[in-house]
């Protein structure tokens, strides 16, 4: 708008093109009869036109008056919509969250925080990418990604984090190995076998953590990383999926890991259990949104008896 025509001016032709009554229109903006009329002749003045035609019985709208009402209740409307969306995306009710999270969090953990999410706020649009535990805390660290979910993953610098549950993980042997048929499997079982798991550069603090506890329980087998890198793990690997059909191998997984299996290969718990963990992390700086998502992951972390959902806060509880 030019000149000294504001919003308000259009408010108050609004009220009374609308009512078509000058009283009503007054009582509608909670304003004084008089200070309805100057601003209507502000904006007529403004425009260099007649908006409305006024006799001492009636208002009438002009072709001019009809014209304006048309546009001026769009302009009303949006402003509007931006106050409220800039208020709700302040509030973390509205706007973008971008999400990394590490492959084996896709099947289960994942899509139940989205639902909350969509089920909460769902003016939130979210953005998600499939990303490696070391590739994701960079994300988010460089403020690319507003979240990140991942396995004990190592942060430092303004990254903060939050516990939200512990999972067993077990190993995926050939179908037809003589360790198949047996649930649990005994790590010493497994003591003289490959481990075939991702490289610990792209996951070290996962890595670390379930190679650790098999060597601290007795494994010392040989450790093959993987070549192929993709959500399929083991099983899109020719060399680890060949050693692990063979009998020679075997990998490590989450129950929640696969729907099914692959064909030829079989899940099993495994005894002693290893408990990893999975965390929630995102900048100390991060916004509403980000500490809303952080409350409904830990409330359904909550409700779906995850273990340990607690927060987890400085650098003595950040991964491991």
């Amino acid at each position: 708008m030019s000149g000294h025509a504001e919003l308000r001016h259009l408010r108050a032709f609004v009220a009374v093109a609308e009512e078509l009554h000058f009283s009503r229109a007054a009582k509608r903006l909670n304003v004084v009869q008089q200070a309805l009329s100057t601003q209507i002749r502000q904006l007529e003045e403004e425009l260099g036109v007649q908006l409305l035609r006024r006799t001492t019985r009636n208002v009438e709208l002009t072709e001019a008056g009809r014209e304006l009402l048309d546009h001026a209740r769009g302009i009303l409307d949006a402003v509007s919509t931006a106050f409220e969306r800039t208020r709700r995306t302040a509030a973390g009710e509205a706007g973008l969250l971008a999400i990394s999270f590490t492959p084996t969090l896709a099947d289960e953990t994942l899509p139940l925080l989205v639902a909350e999410l969509h089920d909460r706020h769902p003016d939130v649009a979210l953005q998600m990418c499939e990303m490696w535990q070391a590739e994701g805390v960079e994300a988010v660290k460089a403020g690319r990604f507003d979240i990140g979910l991942a396995r004990c993953p190592t942060l430092s610098g303004d990254l903060e984090c939050a516990t939200l549950r512990h999972e067993k993980i077990g190993v995926i042997l050939a179908a037809d190995h003589v360790l198949a048929g047996e649930s649990p499997v005994a790590m010493a079982a497994l003591s003289a076998m490959t481990l075939t798991i991702w490289p610990r550069a792209l996951s070290p603090g996962f890595f670390d953590e379930v190679v650790g506890f098999y060597r601290f329980n007795g494994f010392d087998g040989p450790i093959l990383e993987f070549e192929y890198l993709s959500s399929g793990v083991f099983h899109t690997d020719p060399a680890a999926r060949a050693e692990v059909a063979g009998g020679r191998a075997f990998s490590v997984a989450f129950e929640t890991q696969f729907h099914p299996v692959p064909d030829g290969f079989v899940w099993r718990p495994v005894e002693p259990a290893p408990l990893v963990p999975v965390h929630l992390f995102w900048r100390t700086v991060a916004g509403p949104a980000v500490q809303n998502f952080r409350s409904l992951a830990l409330d359904v972390a909550e409700r779906e008896g995850w273990a340990a959902a607690r927060p987890v806060g400085g650098a003595a509880g950040r991964g491991r």
